[in-house]
């Protein structure tokens, strides 16, 4: 599934569509060459799923789609906060006593590659490289070396230090929120019901010539729209709608004007 999430929407979309309605008219056509005619008793036999295969299909659609854009929604938030973190770390440096070019040089670091190679790293599902990336524990040990081999006051050294944790327990955050991913068990039980439901708009309609375009274009192009958002929201670090790294990015672009400093 990591190749379809990192599509465009407006590949997936199309992509859908096709599988979609390439079934619909495969079914169209097997089903007037062999019902002929028992057309009418099909469709008969077929009003009643309509309803139920109907509620199915929108039940499962809202909730996998609404419990995506929640972990999209948690993602951009957990960026938000490392960036805040990541503020508050850099402001913390300039304490008397602190090493302010070593830190924020440390930091700029780490957050210039969480947001060029992170990214990537967490959507391959490789966790332990971006929770134990170099870059990281550089920044971790020169903060640490920092507070314990200077003259730093308690209050300072207690502040330099909960800015970094901070931004640790944020990263943790975004591998948590990578794991909550989309089940592929989920997406292939709603791409089921929503082919299903398909079939049986195309029986149903299949003695009705004029009325059997729209319908079964229409749940077509409804099954294929939900399929595709569904894969966007799935990865919060790639595709269409992936989470921004630019919040991160703009501390950095701060650190390297020099708006951190006393």
């Amino acid at each position: 599934m990591t190749f379809l999430t990192g599509l465009s929407m407006w590949v997936l979309f199309p992509m859908a569509f096709l599988v979609v309605g390439g079934i619909a008219l495969i079914t169209r056509i097997v089903t007037t060459r062999l019902l002929k005619d028992h057309a009418g008793q099909s469709s008969t036999n077929a009003r009643p799923l309509m309803p139920t295969l109907g509620v199915l299909f929108a039940l499962l659609s809202s909730f996998a789609i609404a419990a995506q854009w929640t972990n999209q929604s948690t993602a951009d938030s957990i960026v938000s906060r490392m960036s805040t973190a990541s503020a508050r770390l850099a402001w913390a440096s300039t304490a008397p006593g602190a090493s302010t070019i070593k830190i924020q040089s440390a930091l700029a670091n780490e957050l210039t590659t969480t947001a060029e190679n992170g990214w990537d790293q967490l959507q391959s599902g490789d966790d332990i490289l971006f929770n134990e990336s170099a870059s990281y524990r550089e920044l971790q040990q020169t903060v640490r070396d920092s507070v314990y081999s200077s003259t730093m006051s308690v209050p300072a050294s207690t502040e330099l230090l909960s800015a970094v944790d901070e931004v640790g327990a944020s990263r943790h955050e975004l591998t948590d929120s990578h794991s909550r991913s989309l089940p592929t068990l989920l997406l292939i039980v709603l791409a089921l019901s929503g082919i299903a439901l398909t079939v049986n708009a195309v029986i149903l309609t299949v003695a009705s010539h004029r009325r059997a375009a729209f319908v079964v274009s229409s749940i077509a192009v409804l099954v294929s729209l939900d399929l595709a958002l569904l894969l966007v929201l799935a990865a919060p670090f790639r595709g269409t709608l992936q989470t921004s790294p630019k919040a991160i990015q703009a501390v950095v672009q701060r650190i390297e004007t020099g708006f951190y400093s006393r």
